[in-house]
C-alpha cells in the first residue's frame, strides 16, 4: 500500500501547482487530467504486477485508494467540459447552464441513493461484494470507459464511489461559481417580494423541499429541486437556491433522525390536535 500512497502524494503535489500552469482554466484542467491519468496508470501497473496480500488490502484499495485518484480524474474532466461549453454564454445563460448541471448531478446522486449512504456512513457489510475482483462481467453502461475495461483493475463499485466523490466536488465548484455570479450583480430593487420571513434554519426548509420533491406532489412531480428552492426563497425572503444541494448532503450525513425537522412538525401538529381533543 505504501507505493499506492506515494502515487497519491505525488499526484496531490502536482495538482497543487495547477494554477501555475496557465491563467486559463481549460489549460489548468488539461494539466490536472494528464497527471490523474498518469497516477491511475501507475496504480494499475502495481496492481497487475504485485496484486494484494489479502482481501482486506484489496478492499481498501478499491474502496478508498483508487477512488481518491479516479474521482479527481472524473472531476477535472467535468470541470473542463463545463468551462469550455459555458464560455459563449452571457450571465443569465451561464446561470441556467450551471443550475442544469447541478440538477443532473443531484439526479445521479438520487439514483444511487443506497450507494451514497453506504459511502457516507462508511458501511462495510457489503465490501466483499463491492470491492473484490471476482471476474464479474463489467456492467454495460460502464464499458465505454477504457479505465474500466481491464477486469484486473475494476470492481463493481470503485467506479460508483469515485463518481460520488467527484459529484461532491462538482457541487462545491458549481455552487461557488453561482455565488460569484450573484455577488457580481447590482441589485436595483431590494424590496422583498413577500412580507413573510423564515425564522428557522435553512436546512429545515431543505427538508420540506426534498420531501415535496420526492413525494411528487408539486406539478405531479414535474419540478426540479432548484425550482422549489427558488419558490421558497422568494416567498420567505431566503438566499437558498445555491446551497440547497449541500443541505441535502448534510441531511443524509446525519447519523440519527435524518428528518428531524419534519418529525418536529408532525409532533407539534399531533400535540395540538391531541390538546384540542381533550
Amino acid at each position: 500500500m505504501k507505493s499506492h500512497l506515494k502515487i497519491i502524494e505525488e499526484l496531490n503535489n502536482a495538482l497543487s501547482k495547477t494554477k501555475e500552469v496557465s491563467v486559463k482554466l481549460p489549460d489548468q484542467m488539461e494539466y490536472a487530467i494528464g497527471h490523474c491519468k498518469i497516477a491511475l496508470d501507475d496504480m494499475r501497473k502495481l496492481v497487475v504486477k504485485d496484486g494484494f496480500a489479502d482481501k482486506e488490502s484489496e478492499i481498501e484499495f478499491f474502496k478508498k485508494l483508487k477512488p481518491e485518484v479516479y474521482s479527481k480524474l472524473l472531476y477535472y474532466r467535468e470541470v473542463f467540459d463545463l468551462e469550455t461549453k459555458r464560455q459563449d454564454n452571457d450571465k443569465e445563460g451561464t446561470r441556467k447552464y450551471l443550475h442544469k448541471k447541478l440538477d443532473k448531478i443531484m439526479e445521479c446522486m438520487v439514483r444511487n441513493d443506497m450507494k451514497v449512504q453506504y459511502y457516507r456512513c462508511n458501511y462495510n457489510h457489503l465490501d466483499e461484494k463491492y470491492f473484490l475482483r471476482d471476474g464479474a462481467e463489467i456492467p454495460l453502461e460502464l464499458r465505454d470507459n477504457h479505465h474500466l475495461l481491464d477486469e484486473q483493475f475494476f470492481t463493481w463499485h470503485d467506479h460508483t464511489f469515485s463518481m460520488i466523490r467527484a459529484n461532491e466536488m462538482l457541487i462545491d465548484y458549481i455552487t461557488g461559481e453561482l455565488r460569484k455570479l450573484d455577488s457580481s450583480e447590482d441589485l436595483a430593487d431590494t424590496t422583498p417580494v413577500s412580507s413573510l420571513y423564515w425564522t428557522g434554519s435553512k436546512i429545515d426548509v431543505a427538508e420540506i423541499i426534498y420531501a415535496l420533491y420526492f413525494a411528487k406532489v408539486i406539478n405531479g412531480g414535474k419540478v426540479t429541486i432548484r425550482e422549489l428552492a427558488e419558490v421558497f426563497s422568494r416567498f420567505f425572503n431566503l438566499d437558498l437556491t445555491n446551497d440547497v444541494y449541500r443541505y441535502y448532503a448534510e441531511i443524509r450525513q446525519r447519523k440519527i433522525n435524518q428528518t428531524k425537522f419534519l418529525d418536529v412538525l408532525r409532533h407539534v401538529l399531533q400535540q395540538k390536535m391531541d390538546e384540542a381533543n381533550e
